[in-house]
């Protein structure tokens, strides 16, 4: 293959990727949004976000259930330990934001959740011992000024206690990661797929009978659509990250955050105050120096 048609072949890999990017964000925040509406007696009385998080991996293992009758793929793993911890950190992020979209800005819970790569980055370093330069931790202590800014401290040191819970939900989503990277090198996408809804679905089930309300058929359907529209984002966002390099795609994600501002606004009539885009802006920031300090790596 010549160099130029190589060239052709990158960019419209790149091009595509970006694309897959671009539908990811959109998917994940119709999720958020809707999440937001069915917790919030928008389409009836209001669903406990536990409920919700259990009715969005149940329903995703049902949809990946048939398509595991079409295709037949293989499921069985020797890491089920493994899948276990990723799906227990799992459960518990998306419940915790599923939580925080109630009480808090939606725009803030979805800034705080860009939070994880961060604390993944930290436990990478504890974990496998990963060499992180000066330029990446003065980077993720500026996104880490943006979620302290997110929960809003007063004079008194009061701070806003969901924003706070939050800012957890992305420690353990920053868990999630490193399971999620332990596994990506061993299993095949349905199969890491298949069993983290699985587990979490049960996982869920434990708790399911404390805060259980039977849904009216428009809350089911929403329910429904929530599922698919996590399902979808995660099936765009791997596919994504195949095609091309993860610092080259970061930035395109944060077009979830727009996303989200755009529906709010559209469907709730909301905006985020100045707060909200003071430490959403810099977190981002913080996240661009980092994806633009691996592009140039990867350009040398």
């Amino acid at each position: 293959m010549t160099e130029k048609r190589m060239m052709v072949f990158t960019n419209m890999a790149n091009i595509l990727a970006i694309c897959f990017m671009l539908a990811a964000s959109f998917f994940f925040a119709c999720a958020t949004i809707l999440v937001k509406g069915l917790g919030g007696s928008i389409f009836g009385d209001g669903i406990h976000p536990f409920q919700i998080a259990h009715a969005r991996f149940c329903f995703s293992f049902i949809l990946l259930v048939i398509i595991w009758v079409l295709i037949r793929p293989d499921t069985k793993s020797s890491n089920l330990r493994l899948h276990l911890l990723r799906s227990l950190f799992g459960w518990l992020g998306v419940s915790i934001l599923f939580t925080s979209v109630l009480y808090i800005p939606v725009s803030d819970a979805t800034a705080l959740t860009f939070l994880n790569p961060i604390f993944a980055m930290i436990f990478a370093v504890l974990m496998f011992r990963e060499q992180v330069g000066l330029i990446r931790w003065s980077a993720a202590s500026i996104s880490f000024l943006g979620g302290l800014l997110l929960i809003r401290p007063t004079m008194n040191l009061t701070v806003d206690p969901i924003a706070l819970l939050c800012l957890f939900g992305a420690v353990v989503m920053g868990l999630e990661i490193i399971c999620i990277k332990a596994l990506s090198s061993r299993e095949n996408v349905f199969k890491i797929l298949f069993l983290n809804n699985f587990f979490a679905m049960c996982i869920g089930f434990i708790f399911l009978p404390f805060y259980f309300k039977p849904p009216s058929f428009l809350e089911l359907g929403v329910s429904l659509i929530i599922a698919i529209c996590m399902l979808s984002g995660q099936f765009c966002f791997i596919n994504s990250l195949k095609r091309a390099e993860t610092s080259f795609l970061m930035p395109f994600f944060y077009t979830t955050l727009i996303f989200v501002i755009l529906l709010d606004l559209i469907l709730f009539n909301s905006l985020p105050d100045q707060i909200s885009y003071m430490g959403a802006s810099i977190i981002i920031f913080g996240s661009f120096i980092v994806a633009l300090r691996e592009w140039k790596i990867k350009k040398l």
